[in-house]
């Protein structure tokens, strides 16, 4: 008897098990040696780009596919929250401040009214001229420090 053909007594083949081939191998190995310093350098390119593999890193570098490398400067990150946080500030003064004189308008008359603004008039334009002056400061730190 021919024991090449026999497939467990039945007649069809066995499927073949496994991942399917790949269209399109990768084959080919290349490698490289560095010294400590340029090892120091390219880790640190690695790290910044943000590949899970050397090799894809490598083949990207050398194929000329441009690399997008983002730095954060986190303090200028900072200083933009806060500075969102202080302008929500801001408007929320302006809120209670025209509020404020909406109830005293109703309850105590214009006359009144009146004299009371002549004594926060003077606060008042501080805080609007304090204002315009943080909305410059915050132009000029954009324009030299923020990317464009």
């Amino acid at each position: 008897m021919n024991m090449e053909h026999v497939n467990n007594g039945a007649g069809r083949l066995k499927k073949k098990r496994g991942r399917k081939p790949k269209a399109d191998k990768q084959t080919y190995r290349h490698m490289i040696r560095l010294n400590n310093k340029d090892n120091e350098r390219f880790l640190s390119l690695f790290s910044k780009s943000g590949h899970k593999s050397k090799s894809r890193f490598i083949a990207d570098c050398v194929l000329n596919n441009p690399i997008k490398i983002v730095s954060i400067d986190k303090p200028a990150i900072d200083f933009i929250m806060l500075l969102s946080q202080f302008f929500v500030q801001f408007r929320a003064i302006k809120t209670n401040y025209n509020q404020a004189f909406q109830v005293l308008i109703r309850n105590l008359g214009e006359e009144k009214i009146h004299s009371m603004m002549k004594i926060i008039e003077k606060p008042t334009l501080d805080f609007i001229l304090l204002k315009s002056r943080i909305e410059d400061l915050y132009t000029q730190i954009r324009e030299r420090c923020l990317p464009k």
